[in-house]
């Protein structure tokens, strides 16, 4: 019986695309829709989210829209960041409190001279420099409460998941079924490539590894280079193959990995059609240099 690691790894192979990027997706789109159904008010979550000052750009409007979707209302959302907000305020209103802090010696010196002047005074040598590097930061004291003192807890979160499935894909390479169904799948992106090869234990592995990928990449490589040259005005004529008009929806997924539930759906839509379309790619196609590939 398989583990559940094992078993989320084995499905993903399923789906188009890079398996670990679709997991560690499916692991957001999972902690921001239980984050809202029944932990808005957990205080070990308020506590990260206060830490953390709410969500990276991402994950806070993905949270938005996965409110929306569900339950068209933004309560939950609204909860959380009503919070936030009177906590800003009440930083902003200390700051508004305290009274001038006096300038010191050097801070006079720098004003009188020109304080905005930092590159002219590096010029007087060390003197100048060790000026510079004491130059007034009148905001210094609000910065470092405005400041968050964590990342987003959503990426914390996706980045465990993610560096776990990693681990786990690297030991169960050895297992030839998992290798046959790993060998099946659209393979890794080359984020997650590498760092799966740092996690691989043998050589073996390694070496298994790269051979998936090369024969994965190398008909991508060969329709990019169709896709060019039929562009140009002597060869407009030749038939362009779908797999070669998806080849470079293809090749950014390669570089760049998946692309996650905050992007506009269109793009979304189309990766996922050239996925499609790679997957039913023909195994043996000629070339328009005249070579074939397997």
């Amino acid at each position: 019986m398989m583990d559940l690691i094992t078993l989320g790894l084995v499905l993903a192979f399923r789906e188009p695309g890079c398996p670990i990027c679709r997991l560690r997706t499916d692991s957001v789109e999972r902690y921001l829709f239980n984050l809202l159904y029944e932990n808005v008010n957990d205080g070990t979550t308020r506590l990260h989210l206060v830490r953390s000052q709410g969500f990276c750009a991402n994950h806070a409007w993905r949270l938005q829209a996965i409110e929306h979707s569900n339950w068209h209302d933004g309560m939950g959302v609204g909860i959380i960041y009503e919070d936030l907000t009177s906590r800003v305020l009440n930083t902003l209103g200390e700051y508004l409190a305290r009274p001038a802090q006096p300038l010191g010696r050097i801070a006079t010196f720098l004003r009188r001279h020109g304080s905005g002047r930092r590159l002219q005074l590096r010029r007087w040598g060390r003197l100048g420099r060790w000026l510079a590097d004491r130059a007034p930061e009148p905001a210094r004291w609000l910065l470092t409460r405005l400041a968050p003192l964590e990342r987003c807890w959503v990426c914390e979160m996706a980045d465990q998941s993610e560096e776990g499935y990693l681990t786990w894909l690297a030991r169960q390479i050895t297992d030839p079924e998992f290798r046959e169904r790993y060998a099946a799948s659209d393979g890794l992106c080359l984020p997650h490539l590498r760092r799966a090869l740092a996690h691989a234990q043998t050589e073996e592995a390694v070496r298994w590894l790269v051979q998936i990928t090369v024969e994965k990449v190398t008909p991508l490589a060969i329709d990019l280079r169709e896709y060019s040259r039929k562009h140009a005005w002597h060869f407009r004529d030749e038939p362009k193959h779908p797999w070669e008009q998806a080849s470079w929806i293809r090749a950014v997924a390669l570089f760049a990995g998946e692309p996650d539930n905050t992007l506009d759906e269109s793009v979304r839509q189309a990766r996922l059609q050239a996925a499609i379309t790679y997957r039913n790619r023909p195994a043996t196609v000629a070339q328009g240099s005249g070579g074939r590939i397997a």
